[in-house]
């Protein structure tokens, strides 16, 4: 078959879960026989990296592999992480024209819906991979502008009264239901994200099939930790608010023991204050430390320095690649009870620890109690359960390719 995958932001610039998820799959597929390609959008990219293409500009470049094709508008609207937009329809058609594609599989619709509505004039079957909430919550995470939790738009009117969206977003949701409708297949990572769909009354089916990890890639050395070592937690990915990195901060800066550490890696997003607050608490708290950003190379280095990972995330998690990806390390994982993968791997108190987010206290409490008892650690490592292959993924979601 001939695939196109489409994301709303790619490798190089953009190297998040869902991109993540795109280059396995993609080059899983194509070890499989399958001739594949990307189509991305180039938010951060300069335009005189472009040449115009009809109404829309356009550049072709390789990826690890990958054939990758990125555009975007000569202006970008400032809503075009909101939008559900046909408004360049009619470049789409000409590119997949062009392409002759048997298939096209969209991991993230943001700033892509175009691509749908072509590939439905020219009759090309379109798979959705549902990576987050962005259909139902434009915020993509549902939470409102305080970061507390929200689970349904109400049909918009709950968007309106407390997040202060104007009156287009009745229209977004009907187009975003149609979306949603229209597709010939639908797939998520997680039992939990598909939960909240139903609850939403989005019901038409959708496939579960947990993320898979790329096993050639892990290279496994165990931690050992000599008993003057410090128990280290960590945190990995994007650095926010909204990812719970304040209740982490302030849950570890209040565990008493000088023995651990606590080790934060990845980049900050947005301007919501975390990186003031990132500082102010390495300063405050010598056993914090800031490691910056990190490759996707580096995770065997960093998974063998680490003891527990820390999924602390105060806003809906669709899945959290980051839980499976440690535990392929047999690293041990604290997450909240609102990561969808956690739901899937974690046994509460035998391979891991979950904590509920609305008694943030429980964070605290999980930190203190392993380090009274790191040995605790070995025995939730003892237990882990290896989340599947990506192999396991590729061959049940080609299934869902050819039954379409």
């Amino acid at each position: 078959m001939k695939i196109l995958y489409v994301v709303h932001d790619f490798f190089p610039r953009f190297f998040g879960g869902t991109e993540r998820y795109v280059l396995n799959i993609a080059k899983q597929m194509q070890r499989m026989g399958h001739s594949v390609q990307v189509l991305t959008y180039g938010v951060a990219d300069p335009t005189e990296e472009y040449s115009v293409f009809n109404g829309i500009l356009l550049k072709k470049y390789n990826f690890e592999g990958i054939k990758v094709t990125s555009v975007r508008h000569k202006n970008i609207p400032a809503d075009h992480g909101y939008r559900i937009s046909d408004d360049i329809l009619d470049d789409m058609v000409a590119i997949l024209k062009n392409e002759r594609l048997d298939l096209i599989h969209v991991a993230h619709p943001m700033r892509m819906t175009s691509v749908i509505g072509a590939a439905k004039q020219i009759d090309i079957p379109v798979v959705l991979t549902i990576t987050d909430f962005w259909l139902l919550c434009a915020r993509g995470r549902f939470f409102k502008p305080d970061y507390s939790l929200c689970n349904s738009s109400e049909g918009g009117s709950k968007c309106r009264l407390q997040c202060g969206v104007d009156d287009s977003i009745f229209k977004r949701i009907i187009n975003a239901k149609t979306l949603f409708d229209t597709v010939d297949a639908r797939i998520a990572p997680s039992r939990f994200l598909i939960e909240i769909f139903k609850e939403n009354k989005w019901d038409k089916p959708i496939h579960h099939i947990n993320h898979g990890i790329d096993y050639r890639y892990v290279r496994y050395t165990p931690r050992k930790r000599e008993p003057n070592n410090k128990l280290t937690f960590a945190y990995l990915g994007v650095v926010g608010r909204f990812k719970g990195i304040d209740l982490l901060l302030n849950s570890f800066s209040m565990v008493d023991s000088q023995e651990i550490r606590l080790d934060i890696y990845g980049n900050c997003v947005g301007d919501d204050g975390t990186i003031d607050l990132l500082h102010k608490a390495a300063n405050e708290d010598q056993r914090i430390r800031i490691m910056g950003r990190f490759t996707h190379d580096e995770l065997p280095h960093i998974l063998s320095q680490v003891d527990v990972v820390v999924v602390p995330s105060t806003t809906l998690e669709s899945y959290g690649l980051v839980v499976i990806e440690s535990l392929a390390y047999q690293v041990p994982v604290i997450a909240s009870d609102i990561v969808g993968s956690a739901y899937e791997f974690i046994q509460h108190g035998k391979n891991g620890m979950i904590f509920a987010v609305q008694r943030p206290s429980e964070l605290l409490e999980i930190m203190q109690k392993l380090t009274d008892a790191p040995y605790l650690v070995e025995t939730l490592k003892s237990n882990i359960i290896i989340p599947p292959h990506l192999e396991e993924e590729a061959f049940k979601v080609e299934q869902i390719y050819k039954s379409v």
